[in-house]
């Protein structure tokens, strides 16, 4: 779509959708989104006007609105709590790609330093896999992205604190399992009772590592494992796991 994406403007592209296809009003009988406001508002969003026109052919007929599977499970992230470092990672990374000049400079460090990584991502809220993709790419040059910033006047104290870099490898790895899941979830050709048995799956292996860590077992944590964390702090992780659990 070009220029607006109003709820109206959405309509017109589904209902012109519809007619090139060949497809009637009359069987529509459901329609999943991701519960953006442009989607759901309820006077002018998309499935308000797409109610409406299916109540003009038939005043009895009710469309099932569904939140997309994947959607939900992103949004049951937001329990975990990790914004003290989400957003500390996002400020380090704006910081260094915000600019050409740091940019090139950085990436030249980690080309001189032989890292693994050679750059670092942005994340995007709409983009389900960058955010553990970014937290990863900032924890293993961890070290070369604080003498940098250090360098630059830019030190951020959080990078030379344990209990911050412990709860980092934290979420690199929760978000790695999550985006395991995401991918998963998005193979084509899966039914529903298919993505359930994924999503039931992956809420049993939140209960195992949740009983692991109350146990030091840090096997299928293995960022986290390299902090070696206190028990108080495991305790917490495993409280974390079972709220997402939930």
């Amino acid at each position: 779509m070009k220029g607006t994406t109003m709820g109206n403007d959405l309509f017109l592209e589904v209902n012109a959708c519809l007619d090139t296809l060949g497809l009637k009003w009359d069987k529509l009988a459901s329609v999943t989104t991701d519960g953006c406001p442009n989607l759901t508002r309820k006077n002018v969003g998309l499935l308000k006007r797409m109610q409406d026109k299916v109540t003009e052919i038939d005043p009895e007929q009710k469309l099932v609105f569904l939140h997309c599977i994947i959607h939900q499970e992103v949004l049951c992230k937001s329990v975990l709590k990790i914004n003290h470092v989400v957003d500390v990672v996002t400020k380090i990374v704006n910081f260094i790609r915000a600019g050409a000049l740091n940019h090139r400079q950085f990436v030249t460090l980690l080309e001189e330093n032989e890292t693994e990584h050679r750059d670092i991502g942005y994340h995007t809220a709409v983009r389900w896999l960058s955010l553990g993709k970014m937290l990863k790419s900032v924890w293993d040059p961890r070290e070369e992205i604080q003498d940098f910033c250090v360098k630059k006047g830019n030190g951020t104290p959080q990078l030379s604190d344990a209990d911050w870099i412990a709860d980092l490898g934290f979420a690199v790895d929760v978000t790695a399992l999550t985006n395991e899941l995401n991918v998963k979830l998005q193979c084509k050709g899966l039914f529903v009772h298919e993505m359930y048995n994924l999503v039931k799956a992956f809420m049993r292996k939140l209960q195992l590592l949740s009983s692991q860590l109350e146990d030091n077992i840090l096997t299928h944590l293995p960022t986290l494992k390299e902090v070696a964390p206190s028990a108080d702090y495991l305790h917490r992780y495993s409280s974390m796991l079972e709220a997402l659990h939930g």
